[in-house]
């Protein structure tokens, strides 16, 4: 491993252009930004599909996702610490390792998403159970919120392997530069996801408008209409992988190799994502238990603003992906100054984006929420915490593209620290003090989230301008 024991300054992002050092980042940004915004769009107007079953199916679905998000991020050592690697590959110019890391993540990726699959099979209820508390009441006692969600990941389980596998994929393609080809196949079959959702949500009818063709399969089809469309994105993107002239060898014979010294890298790599992810995640999961324990109507208007949060934080998941790629191809080319001159001009690229954002939010926070069958007071908690969550949006992003680029130098370990700190420190007692014991119920607690994400930015910042991340991996 090469570190530079360089500490340039900040300030001598001066003497680099600006716009050479923003145009890589930008032609690797927009095609993610362009995916983020039909996906996030696709996924709100599915969200008010299921948002017209009522508060039990909201907060089931949500409760569900909550799940998924948590399994898939304890997967997080193969697709950051196996793009990081790639990344830092292409900028020393080594094809053959590319290759091996590649397959490496395939290979172990289709294990994992079996192996998640049997786990959501088999104790689906009993998991949402966890989340909602409800497995610790009294059968008399319990809400059907986890009974409801089972019957959603039973399908869901049978598409974790093809949607590991998708995520995977697009994290190897994205850090060879082509991000436009996982874009085409995601919007495209994400397409499909939103139509068989209608169809099958609905049974081709619509509520109050007009009667329903067949018999609609509710929570069901939209477990369903996922199964089929993962299904598909997968298939299409590994072919696409093995065709596109990108120099990658998928030929299925490698599938079946012993990957092991290269495994070892990536999970090397990619364990503090691990850590991080179940830290990150199991933090959104105290935070769900705890809004749980509000009621199901908090709960409810607590997932509605989550996918608010979503679908407004589009531009910075796009430049934040973006900036770990183009970090990490030029630490891999030895490109120590540049990267440190890049990574500051995608710092402040993403605070001016959110401004966009956080005005929208701020704007048609009320027309948005009108739009779900709702209770009046849902809708009342909802919109005061979306004025709560627009002032946050600008920390989010520096939590968001900081990261990224400690971790394609190799500084995983700080990203893992800080997040733990920043939950035990403050957002968890926040939230408790606020919402529970200072009953001020979920207002209270999204606030005492929301300075978490405050806290958290000082202490990347910080660590950012440290330089440790300066490292380079691969060579040629």
């Amino acid at each position: 491993m090469l570190r530079s024991s360089s500490f340039w300054p900040a300030t001598e992002v001066r003497r680099v252009c600006p716009r050479a050092l923003a145009a890589p980042i930008i032609s690797l940004a927009v095609p993610i930004m362009i995916q983020g915004v039909l996906m996030n769009l696709m996924g709100f107007v599915d969200a008010l599909m299921i948002g017209q079953l009522g508060e039990t199916a909201i907060a089931a679905l949500g409760n569900a996702q909550q799940l998924v998000s948590f399994l898939f991020l304890l997967m997080a050592a193969l697709s950051i610490g196996g793009s990081v690697l790639i990344a830092q590959q292409r900028g020393a110019k080594n094809p053959s390792a590319i290759n091996d890391s590649t397959m490496a993540m395939v290979q172990i990726g289709l294990l994992a998403g079996l192996l998640l699959g049997a786990l959501v099979w088999f104790f689906a209820e009993s998991l949402v159970g966890l989340l909602t508390t409800d497995l610790f009441r009294a059968p008399a006692l319990r809400s059907s919120v986890p009974q409801v969600a089972a019957t959603y990941l039973h399908l869901i389980a049978f598409a974790l392997p093809a949607m590991l596998l998708s995520q995977l994929l697009t994290g190897a393609l994205n850090a060879l530069g082509d991000t436009r080809t996982p874009v085409k196949v995601a919007v495209s079959f994400n397409l499909v996801n939103f139509i068989l959702n209608y169809v099958l949500i609905f049974g081709l009818g619509f509520p109050g408008l007009w009667a329903p063709v067949f018999s609609p399969l509710g929570l069901v089809g939209a477990a369903l209409a996922t199964l089929i469309a993962a299904t598909g994105q997968a298939m299409v993107l590994f072919c696409l992988a093995r065709r596109q002239d990108n120099g990658l060898d998928l030929s299925l014979k490698r599938l079946f190799r012993g990957y092991g010294a290269t495994l070892k890298t990536i999970f090397r790599l990619g364990y503090p994502n691990t850590i991080d992810g179940f830290y990150w995640q199991g933090a959104r999961v105290f935070y769900t238990v705890l809004i749980n324990s509000l009621g199901a109507i908090a709960y409810a208007a607590y997932a509605i603003v989550r996918t608010l949060k979503t679908l407004f934080m589009l531009p910075i998941g796009g430049l934040q992906t973006a900036t770990a790629v183009r970090i990490g191809q030029l630490l891999g080319a030895g490109q120590f100054k540049r990267a440190k001159a890049t990574a500051w001009i995608a710092l402040w690229v993403g605070l001016a984006l959110m401004t966009v954002p956080a005005s929208l939010l701020i704007v048609f926070a009320k027309p948005l929420l009108a739009l779900y069958a709702i209770t009046p007071e849902t809708e009342r908690l909802a919109y005061l915490c979306t004025w709560v969550l627009a002032g946050s949006l600008f920390f989010t992003a520096i939590n968001a593209v900081i990261p990224g680029l400690l971790r394609a130098g190799g500084d995983a370990a700080a990203v893992m620290h800080i997040t733990l700190l920043s939950f035990i420190l403050c957002g968890a007692p926040l939230a408790w003090l606020l919402g529970v014991y200072g009953q001020l119920g979920l207002v209270g607690a999204f606030v005492g989230i929301s300075l978490e994400e405050v806290f958290k930015s000082a202490l990347f910042v910080r660590r950012m301008r440290q330089y440790r991340w300066l490292n380079q991996l691969a060579t040629g």
